[in-house]
């Protein structure tokens, strides 16, 4: 099995997470209802996949470790992204109102969050205040020419949307990004920091991972 990435969906085994301490009621019983786990930007440590839980509120999130041999099943936001929702709901008519312009952008992109764990698990995560998360993926600096023509698409869709755009240096906010924003918040496997665009577009030529920043 490919080592899965930020935001990729794991359906585990039972009794299959490792805890650094003993976990809250609320993430076993969430764990039955759907035995999903989404991985997070963490390093991984051998064969430990880092994962978090999901439990029914925002607050409600639980991080943990799964061995790949745990994992039964992958489903990544690309997977997702043709996914028929079973329900009727604002992000969801957001998401198919919107995969025409992001097939067309001709990138890798899915739903993730709580749309995309719902496609996923089945299990009714989407609330009324929900709103619909995306990751896109840009692999090399050239393909930062066409994130910026899905604004129009964007503006057009009533629901709002949350993208982020995942790049070898590691994720930035879409708004930040097509914004041209001077400085950036990046999010990677060493931790959050702030950057300025030119030096993501540096790094993201170079193929690198940036240094965590000092101070």
């Amino acid at each position: 099995m490919a080592r899965p990435r930020a935001h990729d969906l794991l359906r585990i085994r039972p009794d299959a997470l490792r805890f650094a301490a003993p976990p809250d009621g609320w993430v076993l019983a969430a764990l039955e209802a759907a035995p999903w786990v989404v991985t997070r930007r963490a390093a991984p440590i051998g064969a430990l996949i880092p994962v978090g839980v999901r439990g029914d509120t925002r607050e409600k999130r639980q991080a943990a470790q799964v061995l790949s041999d745990d994992v039964v099943e992958v489903l990544t936001p690309e997977a997702l992204a043709s996914r028929r929702p079973a329900r009727r709901h604002a992000a969801f008519d957001a998401l198919l109102e919107l995969a025409p312009a992001f097939d067309g952008a001709g990138l890798p992109w899915g739903p993730i969050g709580a749309a995309g764990f719902e496609l996923a698990s089945g299990r009714h995560t989407l609330r009324d205040s929900s709103d619909l998360d995306i990751v896109l993926r840009v692999d090399r600096v050239d393909d930062l020419d066409r994130v910026g023509p899905l604004r129009k698409a964007i503006r057009r869709v009533e629901a709002r949307i949350d993208i982020v755009i995942e790049t070898p240096v590691g994720g930035v906010s879409f708004a930040e990004a097509a914004g041209a924003a001077a400085k950036v918040m990046v999010r990677s496997a060493s931790g959050p920091q702030i950057m300025s665009w030119a030096d993501v577009i540096t790094a993201m030529a170079a193929d690198i991972e940036p240094k965590r920043a000092r101070g």
